[in-house]
């Protein structure tokens, strides 16, 4: 008879692996999937572009080459993260499902909930928008200078990549942009850092709320973009929170895709009005007094959004909320 736990990290049966057990398994997935699809999409993006010198795309972009193909740049890292994120996440379901639930795609969500979660992102967003401030005001102690300069370098690298891949201003460019920016990173890391690792952590630490937190602490350090580290953390909180509430998986995936979308959108939206990514900066527009009313609001949301969540859970699996 299968057990249902509390959490909606998964469904656990006799005879489950070890935490730790799962963890390497995952890591291991993870890494065979980085190396196995990376090569793959390589491949692809070379025949795709019909242009064998664009082995160093990677490296004419983060030079700041415009004139190098980021079509081969988005074909790779189409690739990479569904070798790094989703398949592994899969696998992992698959190959532990008769000891564990990872990815429990049969729990339902409320209409409303799905309604909920896109006006928590947005009402959300100035409070993020101040977090990035925060963390940018990060100073480290000089004994350290090295290793900040190391960060800021590789951030300035990483913010050119990006930049180059959303400098596309045509219809076609938006939808693959949605598609390798905001669909298959929302699906890919939301199964895999909410959906695998953090039900591996509930099951080691038996704490959800630490669980939620340390998931979220690897999930912002693995972007490896320390001066946005502080908001990133923040997001995959609240993609944990909106897991352990609203027990569906596409709750957090759909929150993800939001947040992500609106940041490809208005990079769109600035470029067909013949304006730099620059002005993506939107945190020195915004009054002091909104982002009192932000955290009012996105609090008074997360309390309703338990609560509903609770009520939905106990009516259809009798589960309750962490």
């Amino acid at each position: 008879m299968t057990e249902h736990n509390a959490f909606p990290e998964g469904l656990q049966r006799h005879g489950a692996n070890h935490p730790a057990t799962s963890l390497i398994l995952l890591l291991a997935l993870v890494f065979a999937g980085s190396i196995l699809f990376g090569m793959i999409s390589v491949f692809i993006g070379l025949v795709a572009t019909g242009d064998l010198s664009e082995t160093g795309a990677l490296e004419s972009l983060l030079a700041g080459n415009a004139s190098s193909s980021t079509d081969f740049i988005k074909i790779v890292q189409a690739g990479s993260s569904i070798g790094m994120f989703v398949l592994p996440a899969l696998l992992l379901g698959i190959i532990e499902k008769r000891r564990y639930t990872y990815l429990d795609f049969s729990t339902p969500a409320s209409p409303l909930l799905w309604f909920m979660v896109v006006a928590i992102m947005f009402f959300a967003a100035p409070i993020f928008e101040q977090a990035i401030k925060l963390n940018e005001k990060l100073v480290l102690p000089e004994a350290l200078s090295n290793l900040e300069a190391w960060m800021k370098t590789k951030e300035a690298e990483l913010e050119r990549l990006t930049n180059l891949l959303l400098s596309d201003a045509t219809y076609w460019g938006l939808f693959v942009n949605l598609l390798v920016i905001a669909v298959i990173p929302a699906i890919g890391e939301e199964f895999l850092f909410r959906g695998c690792l953090q039900g591996i952590l509930v099951r080691w630490l038996k704490n959800p709320h630490v669980a939620i937190w340390l998931t979220a602490f690897i999930f912002s350090a693995i972007h490896l973009q320390f001066y946005g580290f502080l908001p990133r953390m923040l997001l995959g909180a609240l993609f944990g929170y909106l897991l352990l509430w609203g027990k569906s998986i596409w709750l957090p995936v759909l929150a993800h895709f939001v947040n992500n979308a609106a940041a490809t959108l208005s990079a769109f939206y600035l470029q067909r009005q013949g304006k730099s990514l620059d002005e993506m900066d939107f945190g020195d527009q915004i009054p002091p007094y909104l982002y009192f009313l932000s955290f009012a609001l996105t609090a008074m949301l997360l309390y309703q959004f338990h609560k509903i969540a609770a009520t939905e859970n106990r009516r259809h699996h009798g589960k309750t909320l962490g």
